[in-house]
């Protein structure tokens, strides 16, 4: 899953966390890579391990966490950069969008000063050139006013319009990749729909890379140019976007699909998955979907190892022991 072009490239991430019970494992040999304008959506139900592999990356893992791997950045490995190299890159070069703008937004500084530091620490611009800058990126995001905005805090604000700020304050040094942590969580369907049609132009304009983290396999379709598909800390499938959704092997990646509301059968009951995503501390043995796996059978009790069952330039990788057929 490797090309010599890649802006950012994973290798076997791992992380774990060391609790008073021992040692859990969240992620497991995560791999994948970036080119440059490209969009990754990873895809996965809470507690599968997406929003630990980004913070992984980031060196924002908690303190009992440690990450193992690679995560290569134009080359440089981040996992081993000293904190003020890491930085350098953090911010500038790859940029995070979190869950819950209100926890990220500083609720005793302006919006102003939140933005500029941005530009004043790590491009060494001006305070009027940071803020002209800030306002340029808030008229982008279709902010309203963004004279007031900038002179307001956090908590002026609804959700929506916090988000925005987040992307506002995360592509203002126009970063080579962002990543973007379930970032329309919460949000009506209309500002989702906005937000997305907003990054999708950011991209065209910058060439920006973007690793978009979701729950929803419906967000991802319209933006995504490769999906991989994630659960119980492991990759289950990773594909071009179109495979994904026309050429399903995974039966969680299909029950994933399943599950998605659409208008054509609005009168049919909701798809659910049957069963719980499985806790950390107790990880089934084998392929961890099994136990919700209507296909699951005496193989599902041995990990199956991520396979690529299409080669060429279309590769297709599975994690599962039945993928002669698709799910």
């Amino acid at each position: 899953m490797s090309t010599h072009s890649s802006l950012l490239e994973v290798k076997n991430l791992n992380v774990q966390f060391l609790t008073p019970e021992g040692e859990l494992q969240a992620v497991r040999d995560v791999s994948f890579s970036l080119r440059q304008g490209e969009t990754l959506g990873v895809v996965g139900e809470s507690g599968s391990g997406k929003s630990q592999t980004m913070l992984a990356m980031m060196g924002l893992l908690a303190k009992n966490a440690r990450a193992e791997g690679q995560v290569l950045f134009k080359g440089d490995n981040l996992l081993n950069l000293p904190t003020a190299q890491l930085n350098r890159v953090r911010g500038p070069k790859l940029a995070m969008i979190f869950q819950d703008p209100m926890t990220c937004l500083n609720p005793f500084l302006t919006i102003e000063r939140q933005m500029t530091e941005v530009l004043e620490t790590h491009q060494n611009a001006s305070r009027g050139q940071a803020r002209a800058a800030a306002q340029k990126m808030l008229e982008k995001l279709r902010i309203a006013d963004p004279l007031r905005c900038l002179k307001s805090y956090p908590h002026q604000f609804s959700g929506g319009m916090r988000q925005r700020i987040m992307i506002a304050m995360a592509l203002l040094s126009q970063p080579d990749v962002l990543i973007a942590d379930e970032p329309t969580t919460a949000l009506d369907v209309t500002v989702q729909a906005q937000i997305v049609a907003l990054l999708r132009q950011l991209q065209q304009e910058h060439g920006t890379s973007i690793i978009m983290v979701t729950h929803d396999l419906g967000l991802v379709a319209g933006l995504s140019d490769q999906v991989m598909v994630m659960y119980g800390g492991r990759v289950m499938e990773h594909a071009q976007a179109d495979d994904i959704f026309y050429h399903t092997r995974h039966p969680y990646t299909r029950a994933l699909l399943e599950s998605v509301p659409r208008l054509e059968h609005a009168d049919d009951a909701l798809l659910a998955i049957p069963g719980m995503p499985p806790s950390l501390r107790n990880m089934p043995v084998g392929c961890p979907f099994a136990p919700r796996c209507a296909r699951a059978d005496s193989d599902c009790q041995r990990p199956a190892p991520l396979s690529l069952v299409n080669e060429g330039a279309a590769q297709h990788w599975v994690a599962c022991h039945h993928t002669g057929a698709q799910a």
